[in-house]
């Protein structure tokens, strides 16, 4: 019954059911602006505004899990992508390669190269096929010498 009525609580109101695609890609390029301004948190709620509008897009978890990286959250922003976006949709070459990142920055190295070379031998993402080349050559070994 509790979860029946939680369930209930967190509907989307039937007015923001069909909200028009232009809306939505608009706040996605405002959450990304805040996360570019140092505003993850703020970034993060937009996102996942977006995701309980568009449940079955895993586009929201992406830039939600961007925020939660700059929020210093690495196994939630793994979790978004792994357990979330993935599973929405497994071809989607920009979440491995951001969860590719994670793993990175994590210091799972061999974990992020399996990812990368699979997006970098697909090919099919330009954008994600280069992001991924870019990412073969990074360590982020600069975040553990900032955090001391």
């Amino acid at each position: 019954m509790a979860a029946d009525r939680q369930k209930e609580d967190c509907a989307i109101p039937e007015e923001f059911a069909d909200a028009k695609a232009e809306w939505l890609q608009l706040l996605m390029a405002m959450g990304y602006v805040a996360c570019g301004q140092g505003r993850p948190s703020q970034a993060a709620t937009i996102f996942d505004g977006i995701a309980a509008v568009r449940p079955n897009s895993e586009l929201p978890l992406i830039g939600l899990a961007i925020a939660q990286i700059n929020l210093g959250k690495l196994t939630l922003a793994c979790e978004t992508l792994v357990e979330r976006a993935a599973r929405l949709n497994p071809d989607n070459q920009l979440v491995k390669t951001v969860a590719a990142m994670v793993f990175r920055m994590s210091g799972a190295m061999e974990a992020s190269d399996l990812l990368l070379d699979e997006v970098i031998a697909n090919g099919s993402d330009s954008c994600a096929t280069e992001f991924a080349r870019s990412l073969k050559g990074e360590d982020f070994r600069y975040l553990k010498i900032r955090k001391k």
